[in-house]
Formats: structure tokens, C-alpha cells, sequence
């Protein structure tokens, strides 16, 4: 783990890098707003893949969260040494590295872990390690709020190396075959879903597909088909099986 914030104070000097900060995400982040049970409370959250730090800023800029603490990690380097966002203070730690890189322990400390517009990236392999792999270390009592397109969004890469190309689809029907809490979705058919440690048991039936033919035509046939409402900025609640 390369750790560039610790604390809300640099640790290491900032670093230039070819590339320049960049990734924000169409997911419905409004959500995290409605995860915990009581946000007066301390709410520790994981933001993996954090960009912009877009999150981070939604948070603590709301006075009825801007208590709770957000950490970041980051594969982009121009990302983790983001002068301007670290001046904000919106994460109270960023690291330089995978989620993959951090610990069980590490990962169960969290509240919230927060995968927004990331899983998409990866190909369908990773995408369903990392998937497993964050079910696995998700504490008891905590959520995973998971966004993505639900459907191939094509998108060419923007920087060398800069992690942004899109690799995989993912249909709605392996979203909610993974039993979410609550769902909601934004145009164009972006999905953020919100899942409790009783979803480890569905994990295996994530099932991303890398045809570069699967359209927003053929997602949005599938999102009808099994049933869930496409309403930006409305939140559906459900009782997964437990």
C-alpha cells in the first residue's frame, strides 16, 4: 500500500505525473445518503476508484454527513497526487494502489465501501474476483454501494494507462440475481445498487459479458424484462433474501 494521505496530511511529497486527475462517475451517489441507519452517527466509508473525488466532495460539503470519515484508494497516480483535492480535506486518507491491495481487516473497518462507475473497467475475470473478493471482506454489519452501466457503454481511453477504457457490460438481471437492499438508476441506464453482507452467498451469479454489442437498447430490454423501474432520482427499496 502506497499511502499518500494519512490523517487528512501528505506523507509524501506531491509527485508529477504524465496523466492528469480525472474519473467522476453517472451513478446515483444520492444513495449513500440513505445507507446507514442513523447519519449522525460516524459512518466510515471506502471510496475505491475515487477520480475526481466526487464523492468525497458530496459528503463532506452535506452538513448532515460532513462528520463521517472518507478514505480513498486509487490505481491512477495523477489521482492519489492531487493537490487541489487533498487541500480540500475530503479524505481523511488516500492510498496509491488496488482495493485488492488492502487487508481483510482493513476492509471490515469500513461502514460503507463504495465501488462507483469502476467495476466496468476491468475485465470480466477481475471484475468477478474483485467482486468475491470485496463480499468476502465486507464486514457484518456493513454495506457495499456497487455502480455501473447496465449495458456496454462504450468509451475509447482517454490517457495511456489511465484505467478509463470500458471493458465489460453488465446486465441488470446480475445485479439484482446479487439480492441488493435498494437500487436506483440514472440515465443513461447507470445503475447504483446497495448490498449487505447477506449477498456473499449470490456473489457468484455476477455475470459481466465483454460483447462490445451489448447496447443501451438491449439493457434497458433486459432491466424491463425482470421487472425494476428506470426513474433517475428515485430510490427503490427491497427486501433481499436472506
Amino acid at each position: 500500500m502506497n499511502q499518500i494521505v494519512s490523517n487528512y496530511s501528505l506523507v509524501k511529497a506531491i509527485e508529477k505525473s504524465d496523466g492528469k486527475p480525472l474519473g467522476d462517475s453517472g451513478a446515483p451517489k444520492e444513495i449513500i445518503f440513505h445507507i446507514s441507519e442513523n447519519n449522525l452517527q460516524n459512518v466510515k466509508v471506502l471510496d475505491i476508484g475515487f477520480g475526481a473525488g466526487k464523492l468525497g466532495y458530496l459528503v463532506k460539503e452535506n452538513p448532515n454527513t460532513s462528520h463521517w470519515e472518507v478514505d480513498g484508494v486509487d490505481g491512477w497516480k495523477a489521482n492519489c497526487h492531487n493537490a487541489d483535492l487533498i487541500s480540500k480535506r475530503y479524505y481523511r486518507n488516500i492510498w496509491h494502489c488496488l482495493a485488492q491491495d488492502l487487508s481483510a481487516e482493513h476492509l471490515k473497518s469500513y461502514d460503507i465501501i463504495c465501488l462507483l462507475d469502476v467495476i466496468e473497467h476491468l475485465n470480466a475475470q477481475t471484475a468477478r474476483s474483485l467482486v468475491a473478493f470485496l463480499f468476502e471482506n465486507l464486514g457484518e454489519k456493513s454495506a457495499l454501494f456497487l455502480s455501473t452501466p447496465l449495458w456496454f457503454y462504450p468509451q475509447e481511453s482517454v490517457q495511456a494507462g489511465d484505467l478509463e477504457e470500458h471493458l465489460i457490460g453488465i446486465p441488470a438481471s446480475s445485479m439484482m440475481a446479487m439480492q441488493p437492499r435498494m437500487y436506483a438508476v440514472n440515465h443513461p441506464l447507470i445503475g447504483g445498487f446497495v448490498f449487505g453482507k447477506e449477498s456473499a452467498v449470490y456473489a457468484e451469479f455476477f455475470q459481466p459479458s465483454e460483447n462490445k454489442d451489448f447496447s443501451y437498447e438491449m439493457g434497458l430490454n433486459i432491466l424491463k424484462r425482470i421487472g425494476m423501474e428506470y426513474k433517475p432520482g428515485i430510490l427503490f427499496k427491497l427486501n433481499p433474501t436472506n
